[in-house]
């Protein structure tokens, strides 16, 4: 079988390459994403594809027992080649798929969905797919759903883009800076005024100091950085205008990550190395600075979304695996009780089923806001996954818990109105008590609270039960 090539197709193999994503292990950010299409869409196959040169290979998989097909039989060639989604609603009627041994098989390919995967070019990788084994039509809502978890795992791509492409020019900063020392332990009086050049039109800060740590030079970047001019730096202890708590000597060795200080105040994260040099008995140390604020900012974009749901915006299950250990160590210490409830909506796959998927992420969201606005600041809401919530209440006497439970079933039996619709769900849950010195693990605490929001559904929803 043949399959379409894209005319960049050299261009996106380089692009492909150096994310160095190909025969990885699976990662979260991707399986989140593949699990919650799956589940939106009700589809028994999602992937995020990428299409090599030959293969295409699947980051992440739901509903596959195979991690890579040759390209000729790949659905996914086509939106790659095309830049362009690429719905199939039954692939028998396809002229391009009719014989495609994935779909003659018993069982198999009858609906396609790809969506591409693109780099910050435009260069399309890959692509987030859906596939099921019988025909069916593709809703405006759930390509909507589909299209916005094809943008997350783009963004994704792109922030390990940027990542690399930061990586390579502080490899290639230090080359130079590298170079450029050997230069001058080499013929420092006879390069005297090319280093000045190079050095003023550096995108780093240099300072010089002497053996006291007082300033003989400072360059534009430095003025720039730390908003002292360079006549009013010159003879100054760096310790007063930049590192209160003077030059880390590790640095000598290693770039070192320190919190500068501004003239304003004001904190910078910078990475600092540091050259010591002697040259006709006088010794001096040249300082390289590099501002690494916008890493720290895309890090912790990173670690915010590793740790935050996507539709709700709440706390996910990972956070709540790091928060209930140490809200539990807390009780031990202070001898506090606390509290975990878990949450099952109540008619929440009849709103789906009835209105579509997007009405129930806006009621999802909704739900969020609630919880957030009914606890306290030191409780912890969090979603579980789907329709279930946890929350952890710290500090609460148990029997003031199942009246808190009540004021939250009464909070979202509150209806909700979306345009003309309006939407009526409950909540049934369950109450695990925490002790301190109880010898119980996180884990535990959570299953004792799911099998008692079990029983409150059994009970008739809209209930609570304590475990």
């Amino acid at each position: 079988m043949s399959y379409p090539i894209p005319s960049d197709e050299k261009e996106r193999l380089e692009a492909l390459y150096e994310l160095e994503l190909l025969d990885t292990p699976s990662e979260p950010v991707f399986d989140r994403i593949t699990r919650l299409a799956a589940k939106l869409l009700n589809v028994p196959g999602v992937t995020v594809t990428l299409i090599d040169a030959k293969r295409q290979w699947f980051k992440s998989r739901v509903g596959l027992d195979i991690q890579e097909t040759p390209r000729d039989v790949a659905f996914c060639a086509y939106p790659v080649a095309e830049s362009a989604p690429l719905v199939v609603e039954d692939a028998c009627l396809d002229s391009r798929f009719a014989q495609n041994p994935f779909v003659t098989k018993p069982g198999g390919i009858r609906f396609y969905a790809g969506l591409p995967l693109k780099t910050t070019r435009g260069l399309v990788l890959g692509t987030l797919c859906t596939i099921d084994t019988k025909p069916r039509k593709l809703s405006k809502d759930d390509f909507s759903a589909l299209q916005d978890l094809a943008d997350i795992v783009t963004e994704e791509i792109q922030l390990r883009e940027r990542l690399i492409r930061e990586q390579k020019e502080k490899e290639a900063s230090q080359k130079a800076l590298a170079k450029l020392h050997r230069s001058l332990e080499q013929q420092i009086e006879q390069r005297t005024h090319e280093f000045k050049l190079v050095i003023e039109t550096a995108y780093d800060a240099y300072v010089s100091v002497d053996a006291n740590d007082c300033v003989l030079d400072w360059n534009l970047a430095a003025t720039t950085m730390f908003g002292w001019s360079r006549e009013q730096a010159l003879g100054k202890p760096i310790s007063q205008l930049m590192l209160p708590d003077g030059l880390p000597c590790e640095a000598e060795n290693v770039p070192v990550t320190y919190h500068a200080c501004r003239r304003d105040g004001s904190l910078l994260p910078v990475e600092i190395r540091f050259k010591s040099l002697t040259f006709h008995g006088r010794q001096w140390r040249s300082l390289f600075i590099h501002d690494i604020s916008e890493r720290h900012q895309l890090e912790r974009l990173r670690d915010q979304q590793a740790r935050e749901d996507v539709l709700t915006k709440l706390a996910n299950r990972r956070a709540l695996d790091e928060r209930l250990p140490d809200a539990m160590a807390r009780a031990r210490r202070l001898q506090k009780p606390l509290a975990v409830l878990f949450m099952d909506l109540d008619g929440f796959k009849k709103v789906n089923d009835s209105h579509g998927h997007a009405v129930g992420d806006e009621l999802l969201r909704e739900i969020a806001k609630r919880l957030i606005a009914s606890a306290r600041e030191t409780d912890f809401v969090s979603r579980w996954a789907g329709d279930e919530f946890v929350l952890i209440l710290e500090g609460v006497e148990p029997e003031s818990v199942k009246p808190l439970a009540q004021k939250l079933i009464g909070k979202i039996e509150q209806p909700l109105v979306i345009g003309e619709t309006t939407l009526e769900v409950s909540t049934s849950i369950g109450v695990a008590m925490y002790m301190p010195g109880a010898p119980e693990t996180a884990q535990e605490l959570i299953k004792r609270a799911d099998v008692a929001m079990y029983e409150a559904k059994r009970a008739g929803k809209a209930q609570v039960r304590i475990a």
